[in-house]
């Protein structure tokens, strides 16, 4: 029934997805530790460095919503 001939040659997922789940690794709360350390001397360095809670907050939601996305990407919602 699903002979070769019926399948798409190729599936592309979207390139966005793809910046999604860049972005949802990146704001993942648990490399807070390593962007505070990435980002030493720098203003946003010094702001992780002064501000833990509300960074892990801010990366907590940015990974959220990041991850949402990125699930609706790869499933072809919008």
């Amino acid at each position: 029934m699903n002979g070769p001939e019926h399948l798409p040659t190729e599936t592309h997922k979207p390139f966005t997805s793809y910046l999604w789940g860049a972005l949802a690794v990146l704001t993942c709360p648990c490399h807070l530790p390593i962007l505070a350390i990435v980002l030493a001397g720098t203003t946003a360095g010094a702001f992780i460095g002064e501000h833990w809670g509300i960074a892990a907050l801010t990366l907590t939601g940015l990974f959220v919503l990041s991850v949402t996305r990125l699930l609706r990407a790869f499933r072809g919602q919008s």
